[in-house]
């Protein structure tokens, strides 16, 4: 099993895809598998949703139940072992683990955003931005602040996620640090925006207003068909699977936005006058 599948989010996530596949090619009726499961209704939602992790009486059940192959079972026995796993420890903000779990599976991710998103931050600037936060420990900062740029590193590469950003004007002028911790942020986004797989557009002032930099988002495509809205605020995250809405503002906004070539011209010359 590869390293990033053992952590128990992603393992919860991949054995619930697994299960409702076997499930439906095995033609059982959902409740038909609920009932089997026993102990309350609903629980075989949460398990296919990777809500809950399976407890090995359940993954047995399961594979009895869709007859599945020898090499099929093993692997629904892997990932069930893996899922039920405690997490080790990270620097990351109560709540956002199955976020970045999410984040390592992503094929695509869209993000709106009127200020520089965790992903795309150097060590420096998100330490001078973590530094400002209401909800984490000044003790924190320096760990958390590592971690997100390293998160960034291992998303944000060649070869990786298709990644694109509609990133607010006012991102480019807004200062955590001094100008120089500043200028090196946006030298970094110029640097990401080169590559292939990244693509990155700048809303100017200009535009007006736009409905999504009101409430910034980041939209997860999670392979096969998965699809998630995470929205943080103040004191809590979501994740919302009604993504429509989030489509569409992340849409609107792109369209809004300057073309790539025009947004890459806008990121020079901040960094010029930084310069």
């Amino acid at each position: 099993m590869a390293e990033e599948e053992f952590d128990p989010v992603i393992a919860r996530l991949q054995f619930g895809e697994l299960a409702r596949g076997l499930r439906e090619a095995a033609r059982i009726d959902f409740g038909e598998a609920d009932k089997v499961l026993g102990d309350y209704l609903g629980k075989l939602s949460k398990i296919e949703n990777g809500v809950i992790a399976p407890r090995p009486q359940d993954v047995e059940a399961m594979i009895e139940l869709y007859e599945a192959s020898s090499s099929v079972a093993d692997q629904l026995r892997e990932l069930g072992t893996a899922a039920r796993r405690r997490a080790a420890p990270a620097k990351t903000v109560s709540g956002s683990r199955q976020y970045v779990s999410l984040e390592r599976l992503a094929s695509k991710i869209h993000m709106v955003y009127n200020e520089v998103p965790g992903l795309l931050q150097t060590e420096e600037f998100a330490t001078a931005a973590l530094s400002r936060s209401l909800t984490v420990a000044a003790a924190d900062v320096p760990g958390m602040a590592r971690e997100r740029a390293e998160r960034g590193k291992r998303i944000i590469r060649p070869g990786g996620p298709d990644v694109w950003i509609a990133l607010g004007e006012d991102a480019l002028g807004r200062k955590f640090g001094n100008r120089d911790v500043l200028r090196r942020q946006l030298e970094h986004l110029r640097d990401v925006s080169r590559m292939s797989n990244v693509h990155l557009r700048v809303l100017t002032l200009d535009v007006g207003g736009v409905p999504g930099l009101s409430c910034p988002f980041t939209l997860l495509y999670v392979p096969p068909k998965r699809t998630l809205a995470y929205v943080a605020s103040l004191t809590r995250t979501d994740y919302i699977k009604a993504t429509g809405p989030y489509n569409a503002a992340f849409d609107q906004a792109w369209e809004l936005a300057s073309s790539e070539e025009e947004s890459g011209a806008i990121l020079d010359d901040r960094i010029a006058d930084l310069t």
